[in-house]
């Protein structure tokens, strides 16, 4: 673990987009979380019970084999476990011990610094109003859609567009035109939907879709494009501490 450790947690994987999905998977996948206290010997396992992103607290199961020193208030814990089959960093510092449902456990202030072990330019960052204009999906035998990013990375988008009022959208469904504007630079390729969903309204009714897009065909000038956009946000949303 102590090799996993020492290469992850460097601020060349250090990312900040959407770091609560990521304690979401990490949470409903039950897996466990190796834990290093900076300066000592010894590995522990835990795993992570609660995550509160509006309180922005976290609540780990107390540390296995216990520690020989209870961890203090405001100790750094470095956890590690897996998220959709990579490797995920949290640098935290102990709240305090408490109970949880009955057994010993320890809440965690919301991370300061997350680590992933992949690729920077494939994160999906949220766009800031704007930059992402003019998009359009073109449909083979119907009618086209104007849809809304809600985040991109250097290969996919998620978007949010009105239903379709003739033939419903359906994952795996190849869109052979899409076209858009970032930062006003055209670009324009193909995609295939990775996922639809219909959000459901209060009234039981749905007028909109949430779709996952892969981009394709996009040219070698168009990729750069992209991967230059994903990382200056990533830099911007660290800069500004929005984990």
């Amino acid at each position: 673990m102590r090799a996993i450790v020492h290469t992850l947690f460097q601020d060349g994987f250090r990312v900040a987009a959407r770091a609560h999905q990521t304690l979401d998977r990490l949470q409903r996948a039950r897996e466990f979380l190796g834990v290093i206290v900076p300066g000592d010997d010894v590995e522990h396992m835990s795993m992570l019970l609660h995550v509160d992103a509006d309180a922005r607290y976290l609540v780990i199961d107390e540390l296995n084999p216990p520690r020989g020193a209870a961890p203090q208030p405001g100790e750094e814990l470095l956890c590690l476990g897996r998220a959709g089959g990579m490797f995920v960093g949290l640098r935290c510092r102990l709240d305090r011990a408490q109970d949880w449902e009955g057994y010993g456990a320890l809440r965690l202030d919301w991370p300061h610094a997350l680590y992933q072990l992949q690729r920077r330019a494939n994160y999906r960052v949220p766009a800031r109003p704007g930059d992402v204009s003019e998009l359009e999906l073109s449909r083979r035998g119907a009618r086209g859609l104007q849809a809304e990013c809600l985040d991109l990375s250097a290969s996919g988008m998620r978007v949010r567009c009105a239903a379709p009022g003739d033939f419903e959208l359906a994952a795996h469904e190849w869109i052979e035109h899409l076209q858009f504007r970032l930062e006003g630079e055209l670009i324009e390729c193909a995609a295939q939907l990775r996922f639809v969903r219909a959000p459901r309204s209060p009234s039981g009714e749905s007028g909109t879709r949430l779709i996952g897009l892969a981009l394709e065909q996009l040219s070698m000038p168009q990729q750069r494009l992209l991967q230059r956009y994903v990382q200056r946000r990533d830099r911007e949303l660290l800069r500004d501490g929005r984990l």
